[in-house]
């Protein structure tokens, strides 16, 4: 054992080369364990926790005022239909008055359509027979076109000194022979008149008719005879 511990002592007074030195020192360092900087002997890193206590309060209270809104709609929506449902109910109730109100008509509708079907016709016959008449009736006018009008003029003397001219033997009679005379329509500027003749016998009407056709008065006075139609016939 003395000569192992001398051996070892005079190894370690031997002088050491710069390589054995470096070997020696990079053993040692290897053999050197390293500290864990997060070992018990030390305590780890606090880290700070943010206060999302106000925060979530905050988020609480929007999610609470959202649903507050959504059944306020909802509320909302259901009164609506509630309403709609009332108006609904009342329409359908008015159709199906109506309905029936329609059905309790349509007998009478019909029997009306008949009964204006029915005056129409008879309308129709006595528009007819009224233009028969009055057809009938102007049969005895003549209407002087052209004559022309002077203010304050007796159209029946100046008609008749007229009738007298183109029928001479008219002279004695003519006032048994023309009934009345006068001019239509409202008197307008630059504008003459017609004049209808109403005849008291048809006979003398047809024979002064014939005798106007080409009689030297009426080319003269640039006038014509001619018939008095009705509004329907013109």
């Amino acid at each position: 054992m003395t000569t192992k511990k001398n051996l070892a002592l005079s190894r370690s007074n031997e002088p050491v080369d710069g390589h054995e030195y470096a070997t020696r020192m990079e053993v040692s360092t290897k053999n050197i364990k390293r500290k864990d900087p997060f070992s018990p002997a030390k305590n780890a890193p606090t880290v700070k926790r943010k206060d999302t206590g106000s925060e979530g309060k905050e988020g609480m209270n929007a999610v609470l005022e959202a649903i507050k809104q959504l059944t306020d709609k909802v509320d909302t929506l259901g009164t609506q239909l509630q309403q709609n449902s009332i108006m609904l109910t009342s329409i359908a109730k008015a159709v199906e008055f109506n309905a029936a109100e329609i059905k309790d008509c349509k007998p009478q509708l019909q029997s009306t359509v008949q009964e204006v079907a029915a005056l129409k016709k008879d309308n129709a016959e006595l528009m007819e027979r009224v233009l028969e008449i009055e057809r009938y009736k102007r049969r005895w006018n003549l209407r002087i076109r052209g004559l022309k009008e002077k203010e304050g003029e007796d159209v029946r003397e100046a008609v008749a000194q007229l009738l007298v001219k183109i029928s001479p033997s008219w002279s004695s009679n003519i006032n048994h022979i023309v009934d009345s005379v006068h001019r239509i329509g409202r008197r307008e500027e630059n504008k003459t008149r017609h004049v209808i003749i109403q005849f008291t016998q048809r006979i003398h009407r047809d024979a002064l008719w014939r005798m106007t056709k080409d009689h030297a008065i009426c080319k003269e006075l640039r006038i014509s005879f001619i018939e008095d139609p009705c509004k329907a016939d013109r």
